[in-house]
C-alpha cells in the first residue's frame, strides 16, 4: 500500500492570466507534470480535492489552480468562456510539459474548452462532466444560467446552491436538506454560489457541445461510476462518441466524487509513464 504522503511540500504561487487576472497555483509532488481541475465546489485546499491530490503526488507533478473568483485567485469583468480557456493556458504554460489532465465534473468541461481550443495538454481523463445526453430540455437550461444570475443578484446564495445541486448534479432534495444540517460544510458550497451560473454556461446550458467536442485532437478518456445518476453515465458514453477517438470506461462502484485511488489506477493506465517524453 503506497503512502499519502506527498514525497515534497506543496508549493503555492500565482499565475498572471491573459487579461491580467492573478491565479492561485498549488504544485505538490514530483514526477510527469498533471493537471487536476475539480468540479465547481472543488479548488485548492478543498477536503475532496486535497485527498486526489495526496493519492497522486507520489508520482506525479499534481497541479490546481483556483479557478477565476473562486479561492485566492482574483476576478476580472465581464467572465467568459474565452478567459476561462486563457487561464487554464496560462497554467498549463507555467510548468514543465508534457502535461496530462484530469478534471472531474465542471472541471472536465473546462477541460474539454481547453483542449478543443488547443491548450498543450497531451491527453487528458474527463470524469462526468455534468451534460445531459438528450437535448429535449435544452431550452429551459440556457436559461437557467440567468435565473442563477438573478438570484445571486439579489443576494439569494442559498437558493442559487439548492437549484445547482438539484438540477445541475442530480442531487435529492432530501440530500440538499441534510447539507444545510451540516453549517461548515453549507458555509463552504455557499462561498461559491456567485460563480455558479458560469459553470452553466461552460456546460453549454447542460447540452454536449459536439463542435467542441468534435475539435480535441488529443486522445482523450471518459469515464463516470455506475451508482450515481443514470443521465451521468449517458453523457460520458455520448460525449466519448462525440470526441474523434475518445474511449468511454465505467468505474465500477464509484459515482459523482470517485474514490481517490480509482482516480489513481485510472489516471496511470491511461496516461502511463511512456507518455512523458519530454518536449
Amino acid at each position: 500500500m503506497h503512502s499519502h504522503a506527498p514525497p515534497h511540500p506543496a508549493l503555492d504561487r500565482t499565475v498572471r492570466s491573459a487579461d491580467g487576472t492573478e491565479l492561485a497555483v498549488t504544485e505538490t509532488g514530483s514526477g510527469p507534470t498533471l493537471l487536476v481541475v475539480g468540479g465547481a465546489f472543488d479548488h485548492r485546499g478543498t477536503p475532496y480535492l486535497g485527498r486526489i491530490v495526496a493519492a497522486l503526488a507520489d508520482r506525479y507533478r499534481v497541479v490546481t489552480y483556483d479557478r477565476r473568483g473562486r479561492g485566492a485567485s482574483g476576478d476580472t469583468e465581464p467572465w467568459t468562456i474565452e478567459r476561462e480557456v486563457d487561464d487554464l493556458r496560462a497554467v498549463v504554460g507555467s510548468v514543465p510539459g508534457p502535461v496530462v489532465a484530469y478534471g472531474n465534473c465542471v472541471g472536465a468541461a473546462v477541460l474539454l474548452r481547453g483542449l478543443a481550443a488547443g491548450v498543450p495538454i497531451s491527453r487528458a481523463v474527463l470524469f462526468e462532466p455534468p451534460f445531459r445526453a438528450s437535448v429535449e430540455h435544452h431550452v429551459d437550461d440556457v436559461v437557467f444560467a440567468d435565473l442563477l444570475d438573478e438570484h445571486v443578484g439579489a443576494g439569494r446564495r442559498s437558493q442559487t446552491v439548492r437549484a445547482f445541486l438539484a438540477h445541475v448534479l442530480g442531487v435529492p432534495m432530501g440530500q440538499v436538506a441534510l447539507l444545510r444540517l451540516r453549517p461548515a460544510v453549507w458555509s463552504a458550497l455557499l462561498g461559491d454560489a456567485h460563480v455558479l451560473p458560469r459553470d452553466v454556461r461552460v456546460l453549454n446550458g447542460l447540452v454536449i457541445p459536439e463542435r467542441v467536442a468534435a475539435a480535441v485532437g488529443v486522445p482523450v478518456l471518459v469515464a463516470s461510476g455506475d451508482t450515481g445518476p443514470d443521465f451521468m453515465a449517458a453523457a460520458a458514453r455520448a460525449l466519448a462518441e462525440a470526441i474523434p477517438g475518445a474511449v468511454h470506461v465505467e468505474l465500477r462502484g464509484q459515482w459523482h466524487r470517485p474514490e481517490p485511488e480509482v482516480v489513481r489506477r485510472t489516471v496511470d493506465r491511461f496516461v502511463g509513464p511512456g507518455d512523458h517524453t519530454p518536449r
